[in-house]
């Protein structure tokens, strides 16, 4: 038996920010330069960041 699907916790780029102290320009130009965390454009306007993915690429860009 299948229960509910859990649906991933997803951040807006303005949440995101808050949580790294960066303003949502920097998050536009790490996208535009493929330097940022994975994230999903749910229409041409709407992005969203899964926070696995910002977990990994926090924790990979630290390990450095």
């Amino acid at each position: 038996m299948n229960g509910p699907r859990k649906r991933p916790k997803m951040l807006t780029p303005g949440e995101l920010a808050a949580q790294l102290g960066v303003d949502v320009r920097d998050l536009k130009r790490l996208r535009d330069e493929g330097r940022g965390p994975a994230y999903i454009t749910l229409t041409p306007r709407t992005i969203r960041y899964l926070s696995s993915e910002v977990a990994d690429w926090l924790s990979d860009d630290t390990a450095d």
